[in-house]
């Protein structure tokens, strides 16, 4: 880490952008990784079963967690379910809001709803630690939390026209204090969104195109994407600073709409580039677009410096495609890694994979 903190020490000045090319350095870029499943988490009648499921993290002991609106389910290493650690309610460690951030620490949990604009932090066994109900705002998403300081993106408000179409919605990184002071940074954080405007222009509906999706590193540094485009940064929490930008050339990947839609209906021309962030043996994993339906879906390869290394393809053939966030839910803890996958009648099940080739 010392080295990695001098590298970004060095550039941080110039706020420069690491500019990669399309090819990695590896000569064995493009194989496929041998994955052998190792356990498969259904619904368990009587313990728990699987609504919404929306994200997966995976905690430093091994132990998995799900999230979904009104849910955080605890898996142990041996894929046991533990226990939903959402409380749900108005009281202290409670959240009536839907469950919008998740921090899964070395010690504690953070558990974030933008909606009531509230945090819990509990230990990984659900005690309390912490309630704060936050007075002002509105605040989105969360990013990160270190040394009492919670890192957040708040929406610069314009007005809209009353057209369809895509736009760039204006979004600030904040931070804010365990005694709730509001400091605004310099660091624009803008996402893409939809606006179609129905027939006659009675109201109109809006949808997210790119949402922000980090990687907590380390306590100090998480790295971070939010626009369609290929485009990774690092925020120094210690900080308080994007202090290096990344990217690579990159073949864009075309949308097609699942369905029929409305007439007009503003739908982006590419899937988002990326979908989500690892961290494996050191190297950040950046899971992309790409699909081949003969080898899975392409993963490139960087260091800490944001050098692009390498790239395989991950044999996960049952991903949704039908959006273009392309979301992609897994993370890694170890040798494992963990996927939220959709069988053919569109029943979800948590599929443990050991990496067992690379």
């Amino acid at each position: 880490m010392a080295c990695f903190s001098f590298f970004l020490a060095a550039i941080v000045a110039s706020q420069q952008v690491i500019e990669n090319p399309e090819k990695p350095l590896s000569a064995k870029a493009g194989r496929v990784i041998q994955l052998k499943e190792i356990s498969r988490i259904t619904d368990d009648e009587g313990k728990f079963f699987f609504v919404e499921p929306w994200d997966v993290f995976a905690g430093r002991d091994g132990s998995v967690y799900v999230q979904e609106p009104k849910k955080l389910l605890k898996f142990g290493v041996n894929g046991k379910f533990v226990k939903n650690l959402l409380k749900w309610g108005e009281g202290p460690g409670e959240l009536n809001g839907s469950l919008t951030g998740v921090i899964v620490g070395e010690d504690d949990i953070i558990l974030y709803s933008s909606n009531i604009m509230k945090l819990v932090r509990i230990d990984p066994d659900g005690r309390l630690i912490e309630d704060k109900k936050f007075s002002k705002g509105p605040f989105g998403s969360l990013l990160g939390y270190y040394d009492g300081k919670f890192f957040m993106m708040k929406r610069v408000w314009e007005d809209m026209p009353k057209i369809s179409g895509l736009y760039e919605a204006k979004k600030r990184l904040i931070v804010v204090t365990d005694k709730e002071e509001v400091i605004e940074t310099s660091f624009l954080l803008p996402t893409t969104e939809s606006r179609y405007v129905w027939p006659g222009g009675r109201m109109a509906s809006s949808g997210v195109i790119s949402r922000p999706m980090t990687l907590r590193e380390s306590e100090r540094y998480v790295f971070l994407f939010h626009t369609p485009e290929y485009l990774i940064k690092i925020l120094d929490l210690e900080k308080s600073e994007i202090v290096l930008s990344f990217r690579r050339k990159y073949d864009r990947v075309r949308y097609v709409p699942a369905g029929k839609i409305p007439e007009g209906y503003p739908n982006p021309k590419y899937h988002n580039d990326l979908c989500r962030l690892l961290w494996y043996k050191e190297r950040l994993m950046t899971v992309t677009s790409t699909f081949d339906k003969n080898k899975g879906i392409l993963v490139d390869v960087f260091n800490r410096e944001g050098q692009y290394l390498d790239n395989f393809y991950l044999p996960l053939f049952k991903i949704r495609r039908n959006n273009p966030q392309y979301y992609a839910p897994m993370a890694i803890a170890g040798n494992f890694l963990y996927l939220l996958e959709a069988d053919e009648e569109d029943l979800i099940s948590l599929i443990k994979y050991e990496i067992v080739g690379e």
